[in-house]
């Protein structure tokens, strides 16, 4: 029966590469326009209501005005990070690669070790006042064997934020201190008729998930060490299974009722219109609190920003855009745009349009940021004191242990898994990539 079911899987993903493949030829597959114009194909996931999106395409846009004639950027709109990570995975089989990638879940490691991969050393080379735009710490996790292989645009700096009139309301002064204190805001709040928390479970549950990193990287020493490292084997830990119990309580008594399989826009749907009182996320999401589209009135001026409790923050340099492009010509006109995509200037516009904090140094936090976002303000103030500093599980879990966690994530609400089973699959899901 196994057999079988495997044969039939394989028969199925292989009719879907076979129509990816024709899509993209029948769609925008060809290299240089009519008019001579190089083709670059990029798919994305800013999309919709994707706090990139507004930003990304008026990037593209200016681009392609600007080298009419002679570079165009095609993009192709990827809803849902899942779904494009799944696509991109198939094309990376195929010989109908895209010319620029993005790298949520671990992409530009997968892409750089199937060898598809361009490396970029020597345009750094040719280019040393574009290079030293860089943060060092993001270019050595951009870096395989050493070339440079990815070019990040912002870095995760990542605390929680939390609705302060919600916390009047319950009686409550400040965010907590520690884990105690704060399961203990979490009753307040609920004896209140607050719903605590925003969380979500499916496509790897980033919000869920960065609670459940946090609690690990804060638990001592070598919580902390645990969340620093990368491509861990063992969940089998005290402190882990201490996490996953605080997990399973809270997506038990502390979120909404959807919580359960719902993803990220759900989950940030609930806290944006004042329903919850908190949620994990990185800056980014500051410039959704005053956007009427998005957000109730008057939120962004009810929303604080904390580090995580223990002092704890995470601070991850991010692994950047990736050409795949497979002849020098479209790998240089990608990396044009690339170097546009990246600039200095494009990050501050970024930043100032919706809070992204930019990973190059050279990008100022001036008085019009501070002024428009204050909360961005006071979080990168409180993050300079943090004591706990850790990377997030999407940088440094195998992919398959990050797909995991929204298999054990209901499993554990429903009781179905202990937290040492979930512990225990955690490490199985790790050790099949040894």
């Amino acid at each position: 029966m196994k057999k079988t079911l495997k044969a039939a899987t394989f028969v199925l993903l292989s009719l879907l590469l076979v129509f990816i493949t024709a899509c993209s030829k029948e769609s925008g597959g060809e290299k240089v326009s009519k008019d001579g114009e190089i083709i670059i194909r990029f798919p994305h996931m800013y999309v919709g209501t994707d706090p990139h999106a507004e930003w990304f395409n008026k990037v593209v846009e200016d681009f392609n005005n600007e080298h009419k004639g002679k570079i165009k950027v095609v993009t192709e709109e990827i809803a849902g990070e899942q779904n494009y990570v799944d696509k991109m995975k198939l094309l990376l089989q195929s010989d109908e690669l895209p010319d620029i990638g993005m790298s949520p879940q671990g992409l530009l490691d997968i892409a750089y070790e199937a060898g598809k991969t361009v490396d970029l050393t020597p345009y750094l080379e040719e280019n040393p006042e574009f290079k030293e735009q860089f943060d060092p710490a993001s270019m050595e996790v951009n870096t395989f064997d050493g070339e440079v292989h990815g070019l990040p645009n912002f870095k995760g700096l990542i605390g929680y934020f939390y609705n302060k009139t919600l916390f009047e309301k319950a009686g409550i002064d400040a965010p907590a201190k520690t884990w105690d204190e704060l399961f203990e805001q979490f009753e307040t709040l609920k004896a209140s008729g607050i719903t605590p928390l925003s969380l979500d479970t499916a496509e790897t549950g980033w919000i869920t998930s960065l609670w459940f990193n946090a609690m690990i990287g804060s638990s001592g020493s070598e919580g902390l060490e645990f969340m620093n490292t990368y491509f861990p084997t063992d969940f089998n830990k005290p402190y882990i299974v201490d996490a996953l119990t605080k997990v399973q309580t809270m997506l038990q008594d502390y979120t909404t009722q959807d919580a359960i399989g719902a993803k990220y826009d759900t989950a940030a749907m609930h806290f944006l219109n004042g329903e919850t009182a908190m949620i994990a996320n990185g800056p980014w999401m500051i410039g959704d609190f005053d956007d009427p589209a998005k957000a109730k009135e008057g939120l962004a001026e009810e929303v604080g920003v904390a580090l995580f409790p223990e002092q704890t923050v995470f601070d991850t340099p991010e692994k950047g855009f990736y050409i795949l492009s497979q002849d020098k010509e479209h790998q240089d006109a990608a990396f044009e745009f690339l170097k546009e995509l990246v600039s200095p200037e494009r990050q501050y516009e970024m930043l100032l349009l919706k809070g992204e904090l930019p990973d190059s140094p050279k990008v100022e936090i001036t008085d019009e940021v501070k002024e428009k976002y204050p909360v961005l303000a006071d979080f990168l103030v409180q993050a300079k004191d943090a004591e706990n500093r850790i990377l997030y599980y999407q940088k440094t879990w195998y992919n398959n242990v990050t797909n995991e966690v929204s298999n054990i994530y209901p499993a554990l609400a429903n009781g179905q898994l202990t937290p040492e089973e979930a512990a225990k699959k955690l490490t199985e899901a790790s050790l099949k990539n040894e």
